[in-house]
């Protein structure tokens, strides 16, 4: 891994990101203000000869849009634009965002969020619209339902509304409720006086909807939750011994385990980033949970999976009391950081060796040793002691502190001893992680480049072959010889090869980015803690 610097590959990441979105002269504009934030006249000095003004506030107008950029006003009385980069880094997760709406709630509900992340924020109405534009056979009754449970779940959010202007700079509602769904939508009344809008002035007779203004987006703060959750869970089942008994016990842990979290993400507020405090769960509240999900287990299924969970967690579950029927403790913080030293010892294991592993452990359980301890308590060699401390530090895996026999450290007088320092350990991790994403950004942009003329070929066919399909005056028989003409006429078999490379390298790219960026998230959270 070696020894990273603060904040430069998360940087690159951030701007790699943004480039692969919205092209280079938005991530300039984005790379300026990541290096310092500042005023806008201060940007424009900065990137004068590389971007023109015009386009500087058409970039500034995209990330405030998207919610990468934020601004304040200073002590001048002057905006100050300040980017997000927390909010950048969740641009990985929107797949994974979108899955979990899917499986939630729906087709419908996939769609709504798609919509809303590439427009970034869009009122209920337009919304709507969108989704049936795309998709004409979708109803307005389950896609208002879909925008509603999305709504009451908090997985999407409304922005305050704009009430005025100081000295130029937007002003928002600070009382509002972030998850109430409007009254009236997608009705276009029309409008009996003029209205005032920020900068816009709607004219009298103009037809707007009931919601205009009232403009939504995702709330990545309820998605990071609901992933955190996932991770744990992941690790916990993954952990247990009940995953390699009888597929029905670990079916019932698996359940049992998914409904205490559920139970946590109804108490917990997702106004604020996912947090990482500990919660307690009865046996009676998971009874009561899993009848409400019309989950088929029994109090004795349940007592039977919360007491594996507490034997096979690592003190993860906990048992805390007997209380409605025994009360027990998870401790979201110790899972974080198991599962940010299984990520570790992986990493040291594929780059070093499984004895560098068992040096780690000895370092966590005694702390600060001197080489000659760790020698004796690992039982390994002394140059096999030495060779294996020299790369951990080397890799940044272990540090060392220098203790004086005497005031002046004079090299004889002198001796070093190493300790594990996980939080430092794992902002190197970050680091390590952030440019793993960037490189696979990247790729993704240059195989994509280099196979646009075979896309472009693609995205031709598809129209064509659409319209033989739904042509009703030709046979079936007619049908396919006519596809397989057009097929062979754009994508002759060498291009239909190359591109069916393309996609199964795209694929696995786009797979390793979302596992990454969920080995991100835990390594943010056990650094929040």
């Amino acid at each position: 891994m070696g020894t990273l610097g603060g904040g430069k590959y998360e940087t690159q990441m951030c701007i790699a990101i943004i480039e692969d979105l919205y092209g280079k002269i938005v991530g300039k504009v984005a790379e300026t203000l990541l290096k310092e934030s500042c005023q806008l006249k201060t940007l424009e000095f900065k990137l004068k000869g590389q971007v023109t003004p015009i386009l500087i506030r058409k970039s500034l107008t995209t990330l405030i849009n998207f919610g990468f950029v934020k601004f304040f006003m200073d002590s001048n009385r002057k905006s100050l634009y300040i980017v997000e980069p927390n909010a950048i880094r969740h641009v990985l997760s929107a797949p994974r965002a979108c899955l979990i709406a899917k499986t939630l709630y729906g087709p419908d509900a996939e769609a709504i969020c798609e919509e809303l992340f590439s427009q970034g924020k869009l009122t209920c109405s337009n919304a709507i619209r969108r989704v049936q534009a795309r998709d004409e056979q979708a109803s307005l009754m389950n896609l208002k339902k879909s925008f509603t449970d999305l709504a009451n779940s908090q997985f999407i959010i409304r922005n305050p509304k704009v009430e005025g202007e100081l000295h130029g700079i937007p002003q928002f509602e600070t009382v509002f409720d972030a998850f109430v769904m409007p009254n009236e939508i997608m009705d276009m009344s029309e409008r009996k006086e003029t209205e005032e809008g920020g900068s816009r002035k709607r004219k009298i007779g103009e037809k707007v909807d009931g919601d205009v203004g009232e403009y939504w987006r995702l709330n990545w703060n309820r998605f990071d939750a609901y992933l955190r959750d996932e991770i744990i869970v992941e690790f916990l089942i993954g952990g247990t011994n009940a995953s390699t008994s009888e597929d029905k016990t670990h079916q019932i842990v698996s359940q049992t385990c998914h409904l205490i979290f559920k139970l946590n993400e109804l108490r917990c507020s997702s106004l604020k980033p996912a947090n990482v405090e500990n919660f307690t769960a009865s046996t009676y509240d998971i009874v009561k949970m899993a009848k409400e999900n019309s989950i088929q287990l029994s109090k004795a299924d349940i007592d039977l999976s919360c007491h594996i969970l507490c034997d096979e967690s690592d003190g993860i579950v906990r048992r805390i009391g007997d209380t409605s029927g025994g009360l027990y403790q998870i401790d979201v913080k110790r899972a974080i950081r198991l599962i940010c030293r299984a990520h570790l010892e992986s990493l040291i294991r594929e780059q070093l060796d499984q004895k560098a592993i068992r040096i780690m452990h000895l370092l966590e359980v005694r702390h600060y040793l001197d080489e000659e301890q760790v020698e004796k308590q690992s039982m390994m060699s002394a140059k096999e002691a030495r060779e294996m401390l020299y790369a951990l530090v080397e890799e940044g895996y272990v540090f060392t502190k220098a203790v004086g026999r005497s005031g002046d450290f004079q090299p004889a007088r002198t001796i070093y001893l190493y300790y594990l320092d996980l939080k430092k350990t794992v902002q190197g991790l970050v680091e390590y992680t952030c440019k793993l994403i960037r490189n696979l950004i990247l790729r993704n942009s240059f195989e994509r480049k280099e196979n646009k003329h075979l896309l472009d070929k693609d995205a031709t066919v598809g129209p064509i072959v659409e319209g033989i399909k739904g042509n009703e005056e030709l046979d079936e028989e007619s049908k396919l010889a006519q596809i397989a003409e057009v097929e062979e006429m754009y994508l002759p078999g060498p291009d239909r090869l190359q591109l069916d490379k393309f996609r199964k390298a795209q694929a696995c790219l786009l797979a390793s980015q979302d596992r990454s960026a969920k080995v991100l998230l835990a390594f943010k959270l056990f650094l929040n803690q």
